[in-house]
């Protein structure tokens, strides 16, 4: 996603990037601005689910068809 961003100009989404990852600074300003880039993180986890899933068939289509008991 760091690559992404830095290809599409948005070098800021870094540290959003990091945040999601569990990347904290340190500091009391540092638990506020997490709170703050929250619809940035939204978008970005958004787009990686959908890179993830590119191609994949529909989750409804995992409730088709006969079903398989062990």
């Amino acid at each position: 996603m760091n690559e992404l961003a830095k290809a599409r100009g948005q070098d800021g989404d870094r540290a959003v990037i990091d945040l999601m990852l569990a990347h904290v600074p340190d500091g009391v300003e540092a638990a506020y601005n997490r709170a703050a880039y929250m619809p940035r993180r939204r978008a970005i986890a958004q787009e990686w689910a959908d890179m993830l899933t590119d191609g994949l068939p529909p989750p409804a289509a995992l409730l088709e068809g006969k079903r398989q008991h062990g």
